[in-house]
């Protein structure tokens, strides 16, 4: 709860971003447990190499921070935060893949 998002939001979006592998690699670039891709680690303060975001440690505090701004900007509610996690903080509307994805966090939740 360090960051304001509670342990089952943070569980549920690693859980469906990396099932919880470090190692994983996503096809846009993304990063470990979170799949952060660097350059939004580095717009959360990351200062370190694209390797380090494979640090579990590093990934979740950088992942975290933006799933927090996620959450702040998308009004509270899983949904809405989950658009602005998935499609970015200036998504508006949600589109099929975020729709499914925020299915996906609610069932883990719930």
């Amino acid at each position: 709860r360090q960051y304001g998002v509670s342990a089952a939001l943070a569980h549920a979006v690693i859980t469906v971003e990396s099932n919880f592998n470090p190692r994983a690699r996503g096809s846009a670039g993304e990063i470990g447990l979170m799949q952060i891709k660097p350059a939004t680690a580095r717009m959360m303060g990351y200062r370190g190499s694209s390797k380090g975001l494979y640090d579990p440690e590093t990934n979740i505090k950088f992942g975290m921070k933006y799933l927090a701004m996620a959450q702040d900007l998308g009004g509270g509610t899983t949904c809405g935060t989950i658009l602005k996690y998935n499609a970015g903080h200036a998504a508006r509307r949600m589109n099929p893949v975020s729709r499914r994805y925020c299915g996906k966090v609610q069932s883990i939740i719930d």
